[in-house]
């Protein structure tokens, strides 16, 4: 039986708008956000801005899985198909230190 917290099935996205990038937290086979911010003056991706996504996602309560970051990613972050975003599975502290990553703190 899958409990809450060994669930993997998070995904933040940080996406293109007109004037800034959009980072957002959905739950897989949902259309509800569980965290939403506006990134307004943002570094345009990819390097400097994934940084800054990592470091928006802890002050939301979310972390990029660590073993997503491979060699074909960017700190864990992918480029969505469309060309105007990137996405990277992420959970919360709770789902991080109960999948033995002793160091995600709250």
């Amino acid at each position: 039986m899958t409990t809450e917290s060994a669930r993997r099935d998070l995904t933040a996205t940080c996406t293109a708008a007109d004037s800034c990038y959009i980072l957002r937290v959905v739950r897989e086979g949902s259309s509800e956000f569980l965290a939403e911010k506006d990134l307004t003056h943002w570094p345009a991706f990819p390097v400097d801005a994934a940084h800054a996504a990592g470091s928006e996602l802890v002050m939301l309560g979310y972390m990029v899985w660590p073993d997503s970051i491979t060699p074909d990613s960017l700190l864990g972050w992918q480029p969505v198909p469309d060309g105007r975003g990137w996405s990277a599975r992420v959970g919360t502290f709770e789902q991080l230190r109960d999948a033995g990553m002793r160091d995600a703190q709250i």
